[in-house]
């Protein structure tokens, strides 16, 4: 269904390209360095329905870049606007910025299922996207020479989930997956590594929005009476993931639970309490790390907002920094020569950790930490010999 729309999107586009004086994409390459005054960058997400974090990494950064004196001796100017979880609003607000000749570049969206078809609108109308928090593979296999993401995609989390249960000898799961793109795409990452490492899958049940509480205990029920497993493999979002894991805990399922990247979120702790345990996570930000960019990112980050910063904060200041690598290196504000420039990106250091990308435009990223919920707070177990344990 989603290529379906991305092809009736693309012809469209495509016929209103047709009334256009020039090619959008080409103009605008052409112009952007002639525009004088602010650097104007969207943003978009879903603003008031989500934590306020993500977007106080991103106007942090922007603040700091402009309190040193900017970029090309501008100062950038954040457009927000909120998506509202719309496919439709986020497409009619990625027109909007198309359609503004002095937009560059976007940091968005939050979702994949609006941020595909938004990226077909910015590739078409040349502006630079930077994604923020989209794991999505699709987004980049689309092979958009303006689009990137600065997280890893579901694969590389996947991957490194199988490898730390191999580690720890945990070799026959059961696999509850959410069926949306998130959850399929989660779980197959990890089912195919996990294949690889010689762990077994021993059965498997998804579900979905309307799913309720009685359903959960069902499943979980069977399993805990029927079969053989070390472990969960839970894919999917919030607040539907932590009410299973609580039914889970509730039965008398004692086996260990791990998550996807969806659930490194501060609220998943606030939800599951002081008592649930042994809830396993992937993710690229330790704020307890002992290297100087993130030392410095969370002194900070706390002096300015009273409190630690999460990976959504994380991502959204290293999504502003890399925008600003972008348009340092190219000496430009030209999409095409930005994008260029990320994909020769080797010395960009992030908060969560360097920041290179394939030519798709994928975030390249080697270490990915483990982190476990524990007495109603993250513990982190794979510190390198720089870091901190403490959380």
């Amino acid at each position: 269904m989603k290529y379906i729309y991305l092809s009736i999107l693309a012809v469209l586009l495509a016929l209103y390209g047709c009334l256009l004086p020039e090619d959008p994409a080409k103009q605008r390459a052409e112009e952007a360095d002639e525009v004088k005054g602010d650097i104007l960058v969207g943003a978009v997400a879903p603003w008031s329905g989500i934590d306020t974090m993500l977007w106080e990494g991103i106007a942090m950064a922007a603040d700091e870049i402009n309190e040193a004196g900017g970029l090309l001796g501008r100062k950038i100017k954040l457009i927000k606007r909120d998506d509202e979880s719309s496919v439709e609003k986020g497409v009619l607000i990625a027109q909007e910025f198309g359609e503004n000749p002095d937009i560059v570049a976007v940091v968005g969206h939050y979702e994949s299922f609006i941020t595909i078809p938004a990226s077909v609108v910015y590739q078409y109308y040349g502006i630079l996207m930077l994604s923020t928090v989209d794991t999505d593979p699709d987004l980049t296999d689309q092979g958009f020479p303006l689009v990137f993401r600065t997280t890893p995609d579901d694969t590389v989390y996947g991957n490194r989930l199988a490898n730390f249960c191999l580690e720890k000898n945990y070799d026959r799961f059961v696999l509850y997956l959410h069926r949306d793109q998130y959850g399929r795409d989660f779980s197959d990452a990890f089912a195919s590594a996990a294949q690889k490492a010689g762990i077994t899958i021993v059965d498997s049940e998804a579900y979905d929005s309307t799913t309720g509480t009685a359903n959960f205990r069902n499943v979980l029920r069977r399993w805990k009476n029927h079969y053989s497993f070390d472990a969960i493999l839970l894919s999917g979002e919030l607040p539907q993931a932590a009410a299973i894991i609580m039914e889970a805990r509730r039965i008398g399922l004692e086996e260990p639970i791990f998550g996807g990247i969806a659930l490194d979120r501060k609220e998943l702790l606030t939800m599951l309490g002081k008592d649930i345990k042994d809830v396993f996570l992937p993710t690229n930000f330790n704020p307890y790390s002992n290297r100087p960019e993130v030392r410095k990112f969370v002194r900070k980050f706390r002096e300015r907002h009273g409190k630690m910063p999460d990976i959504l904060a994380a991502q959204g200041y290293d999504t502003i920094r890399t925008l600003a690598y972008a348009i340092d290196h190219s000496k430009s504000t030209s999409p095409p020569q930005m994008a260029d420039a990320l994909r020769g990106a080797q010395d960009l250091k992030g908060v969560t950790g360097a920041i290179r990308f394939s030519r798709e435009g994928s975030r390249i990223l080697n270490h990915i930490y483990g982190k476990v919920v524990e007495n109603g707070q993250f513990k982190y177990l794979n510190q390198a010999s720089d870091e901190s344990g403490k959380h």
